[in-house]
């Protein structure tokens, strides 16, 4: 592959030769091996650009290398960086998800200095950083085989052309209080994912805002999905007869039907008596729990009484054959 002349030395493809000479100069005096005895990288940095200012000086040659490069070297597009994801949690209830409501969330994070456009520059432009050669990483780390970051561009591989942004000093960021209303649904569970209202980073792009919802549960209901659970006290009389009992869940007004002969534990099921979004409802399921009185009126003691003295008069099943 093609080595680049121009990226090596640190100029322009337009640079004239009076710029590739000074940018080749401050090359070698920095990577000249008199001055670096024994190390290996600075030895191989110091050849290369050698080898590029012998070829860049003559115009000959530079024609030649121009018109060789211009097709030898593929076009790569560079990923945009994007800046870290924010995270926060919402504390809501679950009648607040049923009904739909809407809030305001204000949150804080580091965005985009507006007068340079999150450049760090007044020209609103950035350039590679000359110390790492846009690799982010420090000194001889890539090399070396570390990982540590451009002290001089923090890993960037980029830094502020021309004079730094003075409203930001070269940062690029700015410390901004965004609004963002969140309308809630039924279906809602977690994390909620809001794309570029995360913090901004130097010459890139915004993360993402995470929302987590802490959802306050109903004590008397269990909700899953559009469906709606619950317990059914009724009295040993409902069990034995039957009843209708009125019901008000998350706001609905439910009829339910309590055949007769029910058992402890059995469930009685309502279709559509769930919870309803976007045209669908789902269904309402109650657990009988049959309560047996602790306190009696007289009345009802007296009426307890006959039904006792009825059932030891009418043969009673000692054993149940399964």
């Amino acid at each position: 592959m093609t080595k680049d002349y121009y990226d090596i030395l640190g100029v322009s493809r337009n640079a004239s030769e009076e710029v590739i000479k000074k940018a080749y100069r401050k090359k070698a005096i920095k990577f000249h091996p008199d001055k670096k005895q024994g190390n290996k990288v600075a030895e191989e940095m110091f050849r290369e650009a050698t080898e590029a200012y012998e070829v860049l000086k003559d115009t000959l040659k530079r024609k030649i290398y121009d018109s060789r490069f211009s097709w030898s070297k593929p076009k790569i597009k560079k990923p945009k960086r994007r800046g870290s994801d924010l995270r926060t949690v919402i504390k809501v209830s679950r009648s607040d998800l049923i009904r739909c409501v809407e809030r305001m969330l204000v949150i804080e994070r580091k965005g985009k200095c507006q007068p340079c456009d999150g450049t760090g520059s007044m020209e609103r432009k950035t350039k590679k950083c000359t110390y790492c050669h846009g690799t982010g990483l420090q000194g001889f780390s890539l090399a070396l085989g570390e990982r540590k970051k451009c002290r001089h561009c923090k890993g960037v591989g980029e830094v502020y052309k021309g004079m730094r942004c003075l409203t930001c000093m070269g940062k690029a960021l700015a410390p901004e209080v965004i609004r963002k209303r969140i309308a809630f649904n039924p279906l809602m569970s977690g994390p909620i994912i809001l794309p570029n209202l995360g913090n901004y980073c130097f010459a890139g792009s915004a993360g993402n805002l995470i929302i987590d919802l802490n959802v306050t549960e109903e004590p008397n209901y269990k909700v899953r999905g559009l469906d709606v659970a619950g317990i059914l006290k009724i009295s040993p009389a409902q069990a034995a007869l039957g009843d209708e009992v009125n019901l008000t869940v998350f706001g609905k007004e439910l009829t339910i039907k309590i055949p007769g002969g029910i058992n402890h534990g059995e469930v009685v099921e309502k279709n559509n008596g769930g919870i309803t979004y976007k045209g669908k409802t789902g269904r309402f399921k109650a657990v009988a729990s049959i309560n047996i009185p602790l306190i009696l009126t007289e009345e009802e003691k007296k009426l307890y009484q006959e039904l006792l003295k009825i059932e030891k008069d009418t043969p009673w099943p000692k054993t149940v054959i399964l």
